[in-house]
């Protein structure tokens, strides 16, 4: 190939970069004369519009804005719609509220029942009595006005003797007594102190109805005023003021007979005695207007205490007034 040729083929390169007409006029001025003029000129304008259409049609700058907006417009609302929030806040509250409040609402109500049935306080007030060691009661019953000893009607279905007077006044009431397991003497206290408050007499006698009419005061049965004693049920000694003062009302109406030659009850031969067998000491009272026994059965519960102050065992009769 010539020179001219090879220089004439460096213009049309260029001419790609740079507009049409440039081109068209570098190759006419670049490639006429010399050699086969018309031919080289022939060859050029060919090669020419080839390059300049390749070189024009390139349009991609066209189409590079075009594709790149498309793809923009596309993907943006495609991701953006993508984090929908409707997802997070309906999964998550409900969740937590059906975990969290079902655990803890059946645990608390287990471990509260647990603890409440723990502290039973049922065997606390079972302290049982001091042993009954005080004087043991031989004898718990009724004479006539004469002081002759009656014997009981019958016994109870509990094994009680049931002692029936036809009048609820105007006979002897009675206890006698032995010393017990202490070896003590039997105290002869019949009024502890004032009678008011919780000291007891050492002779301890409750009624289950009330003897004559009950007043608030204690030991109050002779005229003017004449006061019965209140029931204490059910029968018990305990020290209350009710019952200490119950005890102490009915106890200061009785005598002590120390001695059976000088007893306040007899035989049927007039002979004063003691009516029990290894008795040393006999309380009596003549039951009068003030300790009337009310018609039908009256539970006597009764007990002795030594000058210790410690208890014996209980007796009771029952005296029925009236009826058969």
């Amino acid at each position: 190939m010539s020179g001219r040729s090879i220089r004439c083929w460096s213009v049309v390169r260029l001419g790609a970069v740079v507009s049409a007409s440039l081109v068209l006029t570098a190759v006419t001025s670049g490639c006429s004369g010399g050699g086969s003029g018309s031919g080289g000129g022939s060859t050029v304008a060919t090669a020419t519009p080839t390059r300049e259409a390749t070189a024009t049609t390139t349009a991609r700058p066209s189409a590079s804005p075009t594709a790149t907006a498309t793809l923009a417009a596309t993907v943006t609302p495609s991701a953006a719609a993508t984090p929908t929030p409707t997802v997070a806040p309906t999964e998550t509250p409900t969740a937590v509220p059906t975990t969290i409040p079902t655990a803890p609402a059946t645990a608390t109500p287990t471990v509260t029942a647990t603890a409440a049935a723990t502290p039973t306080t049922t065997a606390e007030p079972a302290p049982t009595e001091p042993p009954l060691t005080g004087p043991v009661i031989t004898w718990f019953g009724v004479a006539d006005g004469s002081g002759t000893v009656a014997a009981p009607a019958m016994r109870d279905a509990e094994n009680r003797p049931v002692f029936r007077v036809s009048a609820g006044d105007g006979f002897i009431l009675f206890v006698e007594g032995r010393l017990g397991v202490s070896r003590l003497a039997i105290g002869t206290i019949l009024l502890n102190g004032d009678g008011l408050g919780t000291a007891q007499p050492d002779l301890q006698i409750v009624s289950s109805r009330d003897l004559g009419t009950p007043t608030t005061a204690v030991c109050d049965g002779t005229i003017p005023t004449r006061g019965g004693v209140p029931a204490i049920v059910p029968p018990r000694f305990d020290a209350e003021t009710a019952v200490s003062g119950a005890l102490n009302d009915l106890a200061c109406r009785f005598k002590v007979f120390a001695e059976t030659d000088f007893a306040c009850t007899q035989t049927v031969r007039g002979n004063f005695v003691f009516a029990g067998a290894g008795s040393v000491m006999q309380f009596c009272t003549l039951v009068n207007e003030a300790l009337t026994f009310p018609a039908g059965e009256t539970l006597l519960s009764a007990r002795l205490r030594d000058t210790d102050g410690n208890a014996g065992p209980t007796a009771e009769m029952v005296v029925r007034v009236g009826g058969e």
